[in-house]
């Protein structure tokens, strides 16, 4: 496993992105779940739309990042394949 300085920048960035976004998942649904026993008669159903769409931009995240990536060999210490002519 790669330490965080060996990584390259987009790696990095990539990394960021989704802590970010899973933090803010993860913070917005205690929310949520105390929200819901203080005020039980409040619909949540707004806010869990809202999070569902935010796991979907993680996904496309990740199915972005994934599709950048299949460009490179991992076994042959990251060099790019030879572009089609």
């Amino acid at each position: 496993m790669k330490r965080l300085r060996d990584r390259n920048t987009g790696d990095i960035l990539v990394l960021m992105i989704a802590f970010t976004v899973c933090g803010y998942i993860i913070v917005i649904s205690a929310v949520l779940i105390v929200n819901a026993f203080i005020n039980p008669n409040e619909e949540q159903t707004g806010a869990a739309r809202n999070i569902a769409d935010i796991i979907n931009t993680l996904i496309g995240l990740l199915a972005g990042y994934l599709a950048g990536r299949s460009g490179f060999k991992s076994k042959d210490g990251g060099e790019e394949d030879e572009p089609p002519t």
